[in-house]
Parts: structure tokens; C-alpha cells; sequence
């Protein structure tokens, strides 16, 4: 990879997206539906296509340190706008009217064309009038094409998961089903594996935070507390922090991002959260096992991150290419 000098210090039009997010943030219930979200975001003016990606995973991670959910389905949401050009649909993503969805696995593809036939795997998240952008072959490559959820001949196959309440998952299935080539996947993930290793690192930090809070009301930060809580936090700080600076190196390259910059960023912040989750859960201890405690619902969440934009086996694979 190419050097290239980055100021980790944030513009003005990026504080005030991360407090335009803030706000949101701090309204949003503790399960809100997907396409709730994307509306909210819409008059939060967090949609606006003139962001940068590095003030969009600003965005992203500042919603999921609120909210797991809504910061992954924005993160979805956002990846599917940032992919379609001068789609039709781009105007009503942007207003918030209608809600992007991501085919997150690649276990079955459709066949592409004019017209998509076979079954995308994973899909999220469904709603009644949205658009999804899937991978599907053509002429023995992958291509993203772009479909909408209410199109004739798409058939929503949706499925139960204890995870991200709000968000509704599951397969679609495609008979001629009218959709539009928008390219290659790799940018298409590439700008999702950014996006998503943001709304890891919000939901990392939001557990660094409840950690921190119950450590606190012990007494067991300062220099009589215990050094095995002092050591689980500085640990998960530590680790999240050197995530969030290779989520955004990636974010801020001049030029799209490549899968291999992308796939590290979502890599790292997705192992840090899930040993963040891990951590906390010590310091809380047994009371981070109530039902719908903020912790008990980290640990379900983090477990979605894996199946997201490329399973971990597929992220190394990536970033090893591009590496060595």
C-alpha cells in the first residue's frame, strides 16, 4: 500500500456530522425499525451524499455507540447509496423514503443480466419499499447489480435472529426480476467493510463505556482498585483505538478505498469489539447476563459483525493479498 499523509484531526463539516449523529444518537429508542432510522437520519441530514467516507464512518460509528442496530443498518443503508451513481432510486435513499440492503454472504448468487434469477443469501435489512444491491454472475464474474425489494418476481424469505432487534434479515429469491448492473462488488464492499468496521467500534466503545461506568462505582480505577479491571480496560481502549486509526486511514485514502485497506479496517475492528464485549462482561460481571442489559445485548449483536460484508477467513484472505 502507498503512503500517503493523513491529518487525524477532523474538519469542521465532519464535528458537525458527528453532532448532527450525536442527536440522534440520543433519541433513538433502544429497538427502533430499520426504515425508522433511515428516516430519522434523513432529517438529521446524515444522508447527504456531499459527505466524505471518513466523515460517514464518523456517522456510523457515533449511531451504533447509541444503538447497534441502527448504526448497522445506516452503515447498509449509506453503502448502498454511496454505490448507485445516478440510479433512479438515489433521490428517495437520500430523502430517507426509501431503505438501502446489502446481500451480506455470497454462499448462493444469482445468475445476472438484464433480468436476476436464483437466490442471495443474507440480506438486510428487508423492508417493504427499499432497494437491495446483491452480487450475481455474470459471464463467469461477480457484478453488483441493484433490484428493488417490491420488483415483480422477488420473493423475501425472512428469518428470526436474536440479534440487532429491528432489523429484519433473510434470503431473496429471484425469478426474471428486473434489476440494474452497477458494477464491480469489490468497491461495493469495500465502502461497506468501512462503514461496518465503524459501527463496530461504536458498539465497542459503547461497551468500553458501560465497562468503565461499573468500574468506576467500585472504585476500582484508581491506584487501590484492581489491576486485572484496570488491565481488561486500558486493553480494550488500546485495541479499539488502533481499529478506529485503520478504519480511518482506509476511510480518508484520496482514491476509493481498496478491499485490502477496507477488509483490514473491518478485521481489526470487529476482533476489538468482540474483545471488548468479552472484557466488559468481566468487569460487569454477573449482572451483564440480565435480559436486555446494554452488555447481554452487545454480546448477541457483536456475533451478527461476523457474517457482514466478509466472514473473517474472507477478510484476511484480502488483506494478505494486498500486503504481501
Amino acid at each position: 500500500m502507498l503512503p500517503f499523509s493523513m491529518d487525524f484531526n477532523l474538519s469542521p463539516s465532519q464535528l458537525a456530522a458527528e453532532t448532527a449523529a450525536r442527536a440522534l444518537g440520543d433519541e433513538l429508542p433502544a429497538i427502533i425499525d430499520a426504515a425508522d432510522v433511515i428516516r430519522a437520519a434523513a432529517r438529521h441530514r446524515l444522508l447527504d451524499v456531499t459527505h466524505d467516507l471518513l466523515g460517514t464512518a464518523v456517522i456510523v460509528e457515533t449511531v451504533a455507540h447509541a444503538s447497534a442496530a441502527a448504526g448497522i443498518a445506516l452503515a447498509l443503508h449509506i453503502s448502498v447509496l454511496r454505490s448507485i451513481g445516478d440510479h433512479p432510486a438515489v433521490d428517495a435513499l437520500a430523502s430517507g423514503e426509501d431503505v438501502g440492503a446489502l446481500a451480506l454472504s455470497s454462499d448462493e448468487q444469482p445468475t445476472g443480466g438484464p433480468q436476476l434469477s436464483g437466490r442471495a443469501s443474507w440480506v438486510a435489512p428487508l423492508t417493504p419499499k427499499g432497494l437491495a444491491v446483491v452480487g450475481a454472475g455474470t459471464n463467469g464474474e461477480l457484478v453488483a447489480y441493484a433490484v428493488r425489494l417490491e420488483a415483480g418476481g422477488v420473493t423475501m424469505e425472512p428469518i428470526e435472529t436474536p440479534a440487532l432487534a429491528g432489523i429484519t434479515w433473510g434470503h431473496l429469491s429471484f425469478q426474471s426480476t428486473r434489476a440494474l448492473a452497477i458494477g464491480p462488488t469489490p468497491p461495493v464492499m469495500s465502502r461497506a467493510r468501512i462503514l461496518l468496521a465503524a459501527a463496530a467500534l461504536g458498539m465497542g466503545r459503547r461497551a468500553l463505556l458501560e465497562a468503565l461506568h461499573v468500574a468506576r462505582s467500585l472504585n476500582r480505577t484508581g491506584a487501590g482498585g484492581e489491576q486485572t479491571v484496570q488491565g481488561l480496560l486500558a486493553d480494550a481502549a488500546t485495541e479499539l483505538e488502533a481499529a478506529r486509526l485503520l478504519t480511518w486511514k482506509a476511510a480518508a485514502t484520496p482514491n476509493e478505498p481498496t478491499l485490502g485497506a477496507a477488509s483490514l479496517a473491518k478485521l481489526a475492528a470487529t476482533e476489538a469489539t468482540q474483545r471488548a464485549v468479552l472484557r466488559a462482561t468481566q468487569v460487569v460481571g454477573g449482572e451483564s447476563f440480565r435480559k436486555e442489559h446494554i452488555i447481554d445485548r452487545l454480546a448477541r449483536d457483536v456475533r451478527a459483525l461476523e457474517l457482514f460484508a466478509g466472514r473473517t477467513e474472507a477478510l484476511r484472505e484480502a488483506a494478505a493479498a494486498e500486503i504481501l
